[in-house]
C-alpha cells in the first residue's frame, strides 16, 4: 500500500493553492502521478472515508475531503461516511 501518497495529496490539498485548485477543476488527472494502488485510488475518487481510515490515511488529513468538498465528500456527510453509515 502507498498510503503515504494518499496522505500526500491530502497534505498538498491543505496547503498548496496551486494543487488544490488542480484537485478541483480535475482530481482523477491531479492524482495521476502519485503510486496508488488501485483500492486506495478507487476509495479516494469514490470518497470511502471510512476505507481510507482504515487503510492508515491520517484523521486529520482526511478533513481536507469535506473542507474542500472533494470526491463528494462535504460536511453533512463526512461523519456518516467515516463511521460507515453512508
Amino acid at each position: 500500500m502507498s498510503v503515504y501518497s494518499i496522505n500526500k495529496i491530502l497534505y498538498l490539498t491543505e496547503n498548496d493553492a496551486q494543487f488544490r485548485e488542480r484537485i478541483r477543476s480535475d482530481a482523477v488527472t491531479a492524482i495521476t502521478d502519485f503510486p496508488l494502488t488501485t483500492e486506495e485510488r478507487e476509495a479516494l475518487t469514490s470518497g470511502d472515508v471510512q476505507a481510507l481510515f482504515h487503510m492508515g490515511v491520517h484523521a486529520f488529513l482526511l478533513n481536507a475531503l469535506s473542507r474542500y468538498r472533494l470526491f463528494g465528500v462535504n460536511s453533512d456527510n463526512y461523519l456518516p461516511r467515516i463511521r460507515g453509515e453512508a
